[in-house]
């Protein structure tokens, strides 16, 4: 309290004029309206810049929730398309496929033989063979399975093959990685007499249990015509950026099973 008393008296005289300030300052935007106006537009400004930077830090905070949430949202939509395909097109036609989504925990994108982890597994209803997109196109081929994690065989593996068409006019052929360029695969066995242009689409043709039909993989880049086969030769990008790879979609395809007995007893029977 002495304290107190103490700067009192030693600051009376600029505490005596602070105080006039504040009175005079009042009176003034309490019976000046352009004066009152301009200071609570002035307030509104600093108040609605504080409240912009508490947004941004709030929202940084709780980005992996939303992250979250919209893989959740994507998941239920792209269910719920398969499920109107399956009511809109015929029984003998319906497709039965359905998306699990899952998290990139570990992935690999520079070496010989890159591998991609998720955090779903036997757990979440994850199996072998599980055909795996991004929400830009396709990803790769589930290849081991534990209780709650998985490994991706993805496109920028040299194992992987695919089996794609371009989609303008359904000439198939295989999709293939090129080595030590992440983003880019070469698609062969199109014959050279098939017509196409820089920028056309690649998507899968559904010729496996693995991937629907149609699933974008990427666009045409360039290309040769193989001198020894006749065949050509495409250049394409992929889709999916595997540089900035956080999320996927695996498909899970009820007639699995019943589609690998039936091309099981197909291969028998030709041997």
């Amino acid at each position: 309290m002495k304290n107190l008393i103490r700067f009192i008296i030693n600051n009376g005289f600029f505490l005596t004029f602070l105080l006039i300030q504040i009175f005079c300052f009042t009176l003034l935007f309490s019976y000046n309206s352009y004066h009152r106006s301009f200071f609570f537009n002035s307030s509104n400004v600093l108040s609605g810049i504080i409240q912009e930077k508490h947004s941004n830090i709030t929202e940084y905070f709780y980005l992996k929730h939303v992250n979250d949430s919209l893989i959740a949202e994507n998941e239920r939509l792209r269910n719920q398309i398969e499920k109107y395909r399956r009511e809109e097109i015929p029984p003998i036609l319906s497709s039965g496929f359905s998306y699990i989504a899952a998290k990139v925990v570990g992935i690999s994108v520079n070496k010989i033989d890159n591998y991609i982890t998720i955090n779903k597994g036997k757990n979440h209803g994850v199996y072998n063979e599980m055909g795996v997109i991004s929400s830009n196109g396709l990803v790769g081929i589930v290849i081991s399975v534990s209780s709650n994690y998985s490994t991706i065989l993805p496109l920028i593996n040299p194992q992987t093959k695919i089996s794609v068409k371009i989609k303008k006019n359904n000439y198939f052929g295989s999709l293939s990685w090129i080595k030590g360029e992440a983003n880019y695969g070469l698609v062969t066995e199109i014959p050279g007499y098939v017509q196409f242009e820089e920028g056309d689409e690649i998507v899968t043709n559904g010729f496996s249990a693995i991937f629907p039909e149609n699933i974008p993989v990427g666009n045409i880049v360039s290309s040769e015509i193989d001198p020894t086969t006749r065949f050509h030769k495409i250049k394409i990008r992929f889709n999916t950026d595997f540089y900035n790879l956080h999320y996927v979609y695996l498909i899970k395809n009820k007639n699995f099973e019943e589609h690998n007995q039936i091309i099981s007893e197909l291969e028998k029977k030709n041997d």
